[in-house]
């Protein structure tokens, strides 16, 4: 915790963090306050799991924007732990940590407080790495559901890194995959029983609307290189030579992996509006292939280059694509030192 709580501390300083909740975070925090008061409409009510934990946990209204803060900081701390756990080195093991805690995976949660993105990446995570346990794989895939339903998104490599992981023969796909399957009845059935008592905005039919797709295709597609790029900007690096390492001994099994995290997470762009946050669902990928080039790279060399690149990467201007176009995210000190020179 105390690693995760100095990496949030440097990422509060590299972009300008915000605590009053906006759109999306406003409709969380207002759910917050009864999660099962069907008299008002909340367009996000599907996506029960964290409002339910601010309501338990007294975080309601004004004070929930700490339960995705409080997931955010568990998100970095875990993935620390899980690389010392696979005995990487602390120092290894924090390059792996900045590889997600300094792009838009975190960075956004800091600047759209209320939003839950770290909520159900926090689960993803700890779905794939405990993908050697079946249940407990499917029990945080099931958590990651009930938290947003793009998690789905990330089923296709889940399965297929079960499979890399544990052998793909026939029996073990098949306990996987009905696994998995299993993990969806409880956002099935809740989204059932929630319709019987009133209609969510955010729903099937407005995803995948004519109009809606039109809108995604035509204006948000041009944008994907550039929210892409901006999720992780130089860490892309590390999957694309994993790629190519890959391609080069035969590796076909990774390489089918690696890009259905990929493929699957740019197919949000088809029917979502906020490329680069949505993007940063595909994490998944810039981990693994950070792994597979520390397995053929000597350690010092990893080591070196993580660190140069990292180093590097702070220096690359912070930008996030959405519908509205390409907004900045300005460093701390320069957002004071401008309201100090404007008096905002």
């Amino acid at each position: 915790m105390i690693i995760g709580s100095i990496i949030l501390v440097f990422d509060m300083i590299y972009i300008t963090p915000r605590f009053e909740a906006a759109y999306h975070g406003l409709q969380y925090s207002l759910l917050s306050n009864d999660p099962f008061d069907f008299t008002s409409p909340n367009p996000i009510r599907y996506r029960i799991l964290p409002s339910l934990l601010g309501y338990l946990s007294f975080l309601r209204g004004d004070l929930f924007f700490i339960i995705p803060l409080i997931f955010a900081l568990l998100l970095v701390s875990s993935i620390y732990w899980v690389y010392r756990k696979k005995e990487f080195s602390p120092v290894d093991s924090v390059l792996f940590t900045g590889l997600i805690a300094f792009s838009c995976t975190i960075y956004i949660q800091l600047v759209a407080p209320g939003y839950t993105d770290a909520v159900f990446y926090f689960f993803i995570f700890l779905s794939f790495s405990f993908v050697r346990n079946l249940y407990l794989s499917a029990c945080f895939f099931c958590l990651a559901l009930l938290t947003h339903e793009s998690s789905l998104f990330m089923l296709p490599g889940l399965l297929l890194y079960a499979m890399y992981i544990n052998g793909s023969s026939a029996v073990t796909f098949i306990k996987y995959i009905a696994a998995y399957i299993i993990a969806l009845v409880p956002l099935l059935l809740y989204r059932y029983w929630v319709n019987q008592h009133i209609a969510v905005e955010f729903d099937l039919d407005l995803y995948f609307s004519e109009k809606n797709i039109d809108f995604a295709v035509s204006k948000m597609l041009p944008l994907l290189p550039a929210g892409l790029f901006y999720a992780f900007k130089l860490f892309w690096i590390f999957p694309l030579y994993a790629l190519y390492i890959s391609w080069k001994n035969k590796e076909y099994n990774f390489i089918l992996l690696l890009m259905s995290i990929i493929v699957c997470n740019v197919l949000q762009v088809i029917i979502a509006f906020d490329i680069t946050r949505m993007l940063c669902l595909g994490f998944p990928a810039i981990l693994l292939g950070a792994e597979k080039v520390k397995s053929y790279w000597s350690k010092g060399k990893f080591t070196r280059f993580t660190m140069s690149l990292t180093a590097i990467n702070f220096l690359v201007f912070q930008y996030v694509i959405n519908s509205s176009g390409i907004d900045p995210l300005l460093p701390l000190p320069y957002t004071y030192i401008i309201g100090f020179f404007t008096g905002n």
